[in-house]
């Protein structure tokens, strides 16, 4: 991407700390939103999955040298990702258009939302505690649902491996018998774990279970560096294989988009570099008929960035974003922009940019997810 001259002449940054975004298992990571403004008063809004010093490195690095934003190819990708997005928010605002519009050609208007269910698997056999979640999420009027069960598939030795079997298929059985025929779902098994214990074999048994029960996809099946045996399930399996989330050089990325060891990559914008490599990566992904899902755990900037770009996705190719109604997505945004529709799907916002503003009063008063030891650092060139 060329950002236009004006939108380059920043003048002040604002480093928004949030609170940590809980992945689950006592597992936390640092997410932190940018305001850029120009000379000529434009702001622009960016989110990353990096702490505010990572920020400050990173704004310092950009404004010495803008031209190497996109070129970095290494750890300082991650807090590159915020400027990346709040420059594409600034041309928006100066083209008056949404983002959508400048990345091609908006192909749609609603974005089909998913939510993550993050449970331990010996919780889902629990009587009611498993349904009681699900029901949580499509009382909110989600139509799809992501499994993402802690301990699916480490096994310990109080059960054969038939028995495992028949227990991980019983609770899918379950899900699907919960929430009905016409009802998406998909299921995370968090294969980049350093200590997941499985290989091949059991991927493939699991993807004909999750076959039978109509599950969309499967992510993460297998270690991230064993993309022949990923080669040899999309091969074997009628299921969608999904992964990719924990990369984010752009190497990496091109080799997943134009090989056939995933029928779907997952980049996340606020880690992979923002919007320029993520849309990219799609183009060059659809181009080989392999979908793209953005990863989307992070933040209600992140979101809006996802659902621009998701917006300029063809018909007839798989179109979604994940959605938590957390407070990393609720709170920092005025006016809800994130309501979900009767069908599940949330309306692309049509203003100009992310077409999405921060709530100041919450930031100001340090409340919800703004309330944390770190504060708002404010740099002026």
């Amino acid at each position: 991407m060329r950002y236009p001259k004006e939108s380059t002449m920043v003048q002040k940054a604002r480093i928004i700390p949030l609170s940590p975004v809980d992945w689950g298992e006592g597992v936390t990571k640092e997410a932190t939103l940018l305001e850029l403004t120009t000379n000529a008063g434009v702001t622009g809004l960016g989110s990353a999955y990096a702490g505010p010093s990572e920020l400050l490195e990173a704004l310092e690095a950009y404004h010495q040298s803008p031209e190497l934003l996109n070129k970095v190819q290494d750890n300082r990708i991650t807090p590159n990702s915020a400027i990346d997005i709040a420059l594409w928010d600034i041309q928006g605002k100066i083209a008056q258009k949404p983002i959508s519009d400048l990345l091609g050609k908006r192909q749609r208007d609603r974005i089909l939302a998913y939510a993550t269910l993050e449970l331990h698997i010996t919780r889902a056999q629990k009587a009611g505690v498993f349904e009681h979640r699900i029901r949580a999420l499509t009382d909110l009027g989600f139509k799809a649902i992501k499994l993402a069960l802690n301990g699916f598939g480490h096994r310990d030795s109080s059960k054969s491996d038939q028995e495992w079997d028949a227990y991980e298929t019983a609770v899918l059985s379950h899900t699907r018998e919960i929430v009905g025929p016409d009802f998406t779902l998909m299921l995370d098994v968090f294969g980049s774990d350093p200590e997941w214990p499985f290989n091949y074999d059991w991927a493939l048994r699991t993807a004909k279970k999750l076959e039978e029960l109509d599950f969309l996809w499967f992510e993460e099946p297998l270690a991230p560096t064993a993309l022949e045996d990923f080669t040899k399930l999309t091969k074997a399996t009628k299921i969608a294989v999904s992964g990719g989330e924990d990369f984010i050089l752009l190497k990496d990325f091109e080799k997943l988009a134009t090989g056939k060891s995933l029928n779907i990559i997952q980049p996340d914008c606020t880690k992979m570099g923002g919007l320029t490599p993520i849309h990219a990566i799609k183009t060059l992904a659809n181009q080989n008929s392999i979908d793209l899902i953005p990863h989307g755990w992070n933040t209600a900037v992140g979101l809006a960035a996802d659902l621009q770009l998701m917006a300029t996705t063809p018909k007839g190719r798989l179109c979604m974003v994940e959605f938590m109604p957390t407070w990393h997505l609720m709170d920092p945004l005025n006016n809800d922009p994130f309501a979900l529709d009767q069908d599940g799907k949330i309306k692309v916002p049509v203003g100009p940019g992310l077409g999405v503003e921060l709530n100041n009063d919450m930031i100001e008063n340090q409340s919800g997810v703004f309330n944390c030891n770190d504060k708002v650092i404010e740099v002026y060139y």
